[in-house]
């Protein structure tokens, strides 16, 4: 049985719902037909709190309506309307969804005809600059932009985007060059509990992005391959990625089936208590580890740099061309690992033929020392 009563706060709704053997519950709304305040599970009816009237005011503030001729009201269109953004994961939703809250506190007033005049480049420039403390964050505030007047400009809004060609800040916007070597494995290892070198040493031996380490299940593995619809969607879809289950591979999916698990979880990597990962679980966790480890790589000019999960597709890229009796071509592990051939051909250039130089080089040292002291 559910039913609703008023409250002594104006426009304040809450309604009771009794079930059979069930204590009772309230669920108090901002107004009739708003959004969810809070909810008391037995007792008596609940009074409206100091919080939940701070609750409603932002909830009331948030559905004023925008003027629809501002920046703010070409959000409000965005977010229900835009298929970029309604097909995104959710999580990736929650970082870009994070990025344009910022854009609205910083430009949500301002008028589009203004946007309409390429010289408010200098002015999204002088704020990506002023966020320059934390150049990832201000990509991705810049990047959010860029796409929100994209979206504007192709429905009509505004006649240009000027934040199309802002240059990024962010160094590892290529991180091609960085991969893991032995050395960072063992000293994750050294550190990192059980869970997390579980997850270290399935990315080495699949090259799987985060969402797929996670999401892998054992239904998805078979006896020769991996066969799996990866979650990133490239080119407007998801590709399947089909993983060869090397040696390796197999002795290693064999020790992750003995891990203790939660009944029906059914993910090949779990947490230290039988659960599935989650992606921010994940990466809070993976990067501490990486921080107590000291794991990170030196630029060219000597800064430093934390090594990512994610730079561990570029260790699986190097064993692929390396794999003894194998040759792999650049095409061949860019289709597997879903990038470009110019992206391997990069790795190939400065992991494994820059290598074979420097090894064939110290050959040729050897031998020509070896014929000195023949001739001596």
């Amino acid at each position: 049985m559910v039913g609703s009563r008023k409250t002594g706060v104006e426009g304040v709704h809450i309604v009771t719902a009794r079930r059979p053997g069930k204590p009772v519950r309230y669920y108090i709304y901002a107004w009739r037909g708003g959004p969810l305040v809070r909810s008391v599970i037995g007792g008596e009816k609940p009074a409206v709190t100091r919080e939940d009237v701070i609750a409603i005011a932002e909830a009331l503030e948030k559905a004023k309506p925008a003027p629809k001729d501002t920046i703010e009201g070409l959000i409000r269109q965005y977010r229900p309307n835009s298929p970029e953004w309604t097909k995104l994961e959710r999580s990736t939703q929650q970082t870009w969804g994070r990025a344009l809250d910022r854009v609205e506190e910083r430009w949500g007033t301002v008028p589009l005809r203004l946007w309409n005049d390429p010289r408010m480049v200098t002015q999204v420039v002088k704020w990506r600059d002023e966020m320059a403390s934390t150049p990832r964050a201000a990509d991705i505030h810049v990047s959010m932009l860029q796409r929100l007047l994209e979206f504007g400009r192709l429905h009509g809004r505004v006649t240009v985007n000027v934040a199309s060609s802002i240059p990024t800040l962010y160094r590892a916007a290529q991180r091609a060059e960085i991969i893991w070597t032995d050395e960072d494995f063992e000293a994750f290892n050294a550190t990192a509990n059980q869970s997390l070198r579980d997850v270290a040493a399935l990315a080495a031996l699949t090259g799987l992005r985060r969402a797929d380490l996670i999401g892998l299940t054992w239904d998805e593995i078979g006896p020769q391959a991996i066969r799996r619809i990866a979650a990133k969607i490239s080119r407007g879809k998801r590709r399947l990625v089909v993983m060869p289950v090397i040696p390796a591979l197999h002795d290693l999916l064999a020790d992750l089936k003995t891990r203790a698990r939660k009944a029906e979880v059914n993910t090949v990597l779990v947490t230290s208590h039988g659960t599935p990962w989650t992606g921010n679980g994940l990466s809070g966790g993976f990067g501490k580890a990486v921080r107590d480890a000291d794991i990170h790589h030196f630029d060219h000019d000597g800064s430093k740099r934390w090594k990512h999960l994610h730079d561990i597709r570029g260790t699986f890229a190097t064993r692929l061309m390396t794999a003894p009796g194998e040759r792999f071509t650049d095409s061949d592990i860019a289709k597997l690992m879903g990038w470009a051939p110019e992206q391997v051909s990069q790795i190939r250039n400065h992991y494994v033929d820059e290598t074979a130089i420097v090894v064939a080089l110290g050959e040729r040292l050897a031998q020509a020392a070896v014929k000195r002291s023949v001739k001596r």
